[in-house]
């Protein structure tokens, strides 16, 4: 087994973890070691051999791997047997275990979610659009005033477990209005300017500066605040899927933006932004390999560097019972991926190696067990 294939296997299948390790682990007041705000995210990141990633899903049964303690150091077990790697976790944050609370009683969890060394806020809770494998669906709407979004952010920057490096404004898209827009404008303005030590990465969709504003020239403004004004330094444009009949069925609001569009967005982005800085989500096992390796044909002639990701159907959501890929499936597409990125001079995003925890990357070199 090569070190690919085993951070395939930690993210479709997870691990239990041994009474012994989790009382190495930080750990809440009822032995809880995760918190889960969405699918891909929900278990503990790990470090294999100081430079191999992975977040891995909590199991308590049907996992052939398993996380233990030998010789006062967390080790990992494939079948009973000794995986010859060092092993080290990343913890969740104390303010997330603890369920810790602004002055109004919201949970700091809900505004800010530390995940490696990223910090993630997010404006909006719940989200303006209905992708049928996401979590968000759960969620009511509501945008977060920027104050009680910076009371959470430097709960974040202090905590005592996981102190971040950069920052990613992502959650939910706003709503299609004058003063929604406004509002998340300011938003993506008002973080870098206050904390200009930290890096700033926006999710989003195509969009311009005001709703209903798809041209190029709108496309550009926008693209410029962000860069120029704001200081963002990076992009994640999600395309998602690229068969139509799939966008249709699974992300139909994203579907409604247009393909095309998304290509202009961040073809114009990476004028921008520059070669490496805007990157763009493909989901993994909802398609066919040839669509998805079409996907990123698509991003690559962007100059954008696309990012794998594997579905995973999470529960409450419409599609908790989809079957998730195989790790076969998972390997052959990586792999193709990999080698059209690597002809195109580019590479599998992201960039940041902790920030690859949930995201299917080629990995060097063959583990021993």
């Amino acid at each position: 087994m090569d070190y690919t294939e085993l951070k395939l296997r930690l993210m479709q299948q997870g691990a239990k973890f041994t009474a012994a390790a989790r009382k190495t682990m930080c750990h809440n007041r009822f032995g809880h070691i995760t918190f889960s705000d969405y699918a891909t995210t929900g278990g503990i990141v790990a470090v294999l051999d100081k430079r191999v990633y992975v977040n891995i899903p909590e199991k308590f049964q049907g996992t052939s791997f398993e996380v233990d303690v030998f010789e006062d150091k967390l080790i990992l077990k494939y079948h009973n047997r000794i995986i010859k790697i060092s092993f080290c976790i990343i913890p969740v944050p104390k303010y997330a275990l603890d369920v810790e609370r602004l002055s109004d009683n919201t949970p700091v969890r809900e505004l800010v979610m530390t995940h490696a060394d990223r910090v993630r806020i997010s404006p909006v809770h719940g989200c303006s659009y209905h992708c049928n494998f996401c979590t968000s669906n759960e969620a009511y709407y509501k945008e977060i005033l920027c104050e009680q979004l910076d009371q959470a952010f430097n709960i974040a920057l202090n905590d005592p477990y996981n102190k971040p490096c950069h920052v990613l404004i992502s959650g939910g898209t706003p709503n299609e209005e004058i003063n929604s827009y406004a509002w998340i404008n300011d938003i993506y303005y008002y973080f870098p300017h206050k904390y200009p030590q930290f890096d700033f990465d926006v999710m989003l969709s195509p969009r311009g500066m005001r709703p209903e504003q798809t041209s190029m020239k709108d496309y550009d403004e926008f693209l410029h605040y962000l860069y120029d004004e704001c200081g963002v330094k990076t992009l994640s444009v999600n395309l998602e899927l690229y068969n139509d009949r799939f966008r249709d069925r699974f992300i139909p609001d994203k579907a409604a933006v247009g393909k095309d569009n998304y290509y202009r967005f961040i073809l114009q982005a990476v004028e921008i932004f520059g070669e490496k800085s805007v990157r763009s989500s493909l989901v993994v096992g909802l398609e066919s390999e040839e669509d998805t390796l079409n996907g990123v044909r698509a991003l690559l002639d962007c100059g954008c560097l696309p990012v794998l990701s594997a579905f995973v159907p999470a529960p409450g959501t419409d599609m908790a019972n989809y079957p998730a890929p195989s790790v076969e499936f998972l390997l052959e597409t990586a792999r193709k991926a990999n080698d059209m990125a690597r002809e195109a001079k580019l590479q599998l995003g992201p960039l940041c190696r902790p920030c690859t925890h949930n995201s299917i990357t080629i990995e060097e070199g063959e583990i021993v067990i």
